[in-house]
């Protein structure tokens, strides 16, 4: 057994307390490190670089990203979109 971290990033609304994902997560990596280098960098395209949301948006919704990278052991049965297994 190895293992594996779920990355899951949340978008968070500091007026409503409300915190947010969407279907591609969790997303599977091998170690915390590439974890931890995927919630920064998707944390950024969601809240900016893709157009989800207008400056506006963001400062009257106090909108703000967070993320988690959760240990979990992999018995063989952790299955992402990318790979199929039989």
């Amino acid at each position: 057994m190895s293992i594996k971290f779920l990355l899951t990033v949340y978008i968070c609304s500091a007026i409503g307390g409300d915190c947010y994902t969407n279907p591609d997560y969790p997303k599977v990596f091998n170690d915390h490190h590439d974890c931890i280098r995927a919630g920064l960098s998707d944390s950024y395209e969601i809240i900016y670089a893709e157009g989800n949301f207008t400056k506006e948006d963001i400062n009257n919704n106090q909108l703000y990203p967070k993320f988690t990278c959760i240990p979990h052991e992999d018995e063989g049965k952790i299955v992402t979109r990318l790979t199929v297994k039989n």
